[in-house]
């Protein structure tokens, strides 16, 4: 295959692949579960900027250059597995969040109620880790750890019981407690696992599982901020705000966080230069992410 140029050729050309796979991998419909079958498709056709699973493949293709048709096929579903682990994390952050929007439509619990929404969520991470296992054992392995309970579960727990609290109640190492084990924690899965996947050893594997790290904790910290400064359409301000969450304008001025987020991507730079791979693209995505508006 030729070389990706850049983040908009890489979304232009697996894009398309992955919002394919994402429907041709759902499990077969019943006509006993007309209303589940409905909103698991519907929890995953509902729009995403797809940036886990298109960054996974970044990362592999920064390392290897040239792939069989039968591995592109396994790294496509490796994506999609990603995306259904990511989408059911959302869907089960909307139930505990009471929120009633994402990405400007009705989110899975509030369209199909409650108890569909669990079981959708529940199928998504079966499904997904189904998924990664059947393609990239190692590299599932990897980052099974990464959004089990060590990880993004433990961050969303805390989450929860910061709620209602003040930001002195906890102290500033509950956010970056939150924002490590949830999203930070699973961009490193996602980087690591594309090393494993591509053949990479522990050297390089830990080195990617840093730089996700980075690269994640940058897009968390532009979230927060986001959802104080972004556009009327960033529906997650509103909820936050009304859950009392822990974020970082608890603790920091939007200044002061957008300084953390240009230090977290220059860390996550210096680590990509120490990597012997193809850095353009990666590059562009710490660029691209710590500068979105949306």
């Amino acid at each position: 295959m030729k070389p990706i140029k850049n983040w908009s050729d890489l979304e232009r050309r697996f894009t398309p692949f992955i919002e394919k796979g994402l429907v041709e991998l759902l499990p077969e419909k019943s006509s006993y579960t007309k209303k589940f079958d409905s909103a698991l498709h519907y929890s995953l056709t509902s729009g995403g900027k797809r940036i886990r699973p298109l960054l996974f493949i970044a990362v592999f293709l920064a390392l290897k250059k040239k792939i069989e048709k039968s591995e592109l096929e396994k790294l496509i579903a490796f994506a999609c597995g990603i995306e259904y682990i990511h989408n059911y994390s959302l869907v089960h952050d909307d139930i505990m969040d009471k929120d009633e929007l994402r990405r400007g439509a009705e989110t899975v619990w509030k369209k199909f109620g409650a108890e569909t929404a669990i079981l959708v969520g529940d199928a998504l991470l079966t499904k997904g880790l189904g998924i990664l296992y059947a393609n990239y054992y190692s590299g599932a392995l990897f980052l099974n750890r990464n959004v089990g309970a060590p990880g993004m579960i433990s961050g969303q727990a805390a989450d929860i019981e910061c709620e209602g609290k003040s930001a002195s109640s906890y102290g500033e190492d509950a956010l970056w407690y939150i924002h490590g084990h949830k999203t930070a924690a699973f961009f490193s899965g996602v980087c690591g696992a594309a090393a494993v996947a591509a053949g990479q050893g522990k050297a390089i594997l830990l080195k990617f599982a840093d730089f996700g790290f980075y690269t994640g904790g940058a897009f968390q910290l532009t979230d927060d901020i986001l959802d104080e400064t972004g556009s009327a359409q960033y529906q997650k301000s509103r909820n936050d705000k009304r859950n009392e969450k822990l974020t970082a304008l608890k603790y920091f001025s939007v200044g002061e966080a957008q300084s953390i987020v240009d230090k977290l991507s220059l860390e996550a730079e210096n680590i990509l230069l120490s990597i012997p791979c193809s850095r353009n693209v990666l590059k562009e995505i710490i660029d691209l992410l710590r500068k979105r508006k949306k």
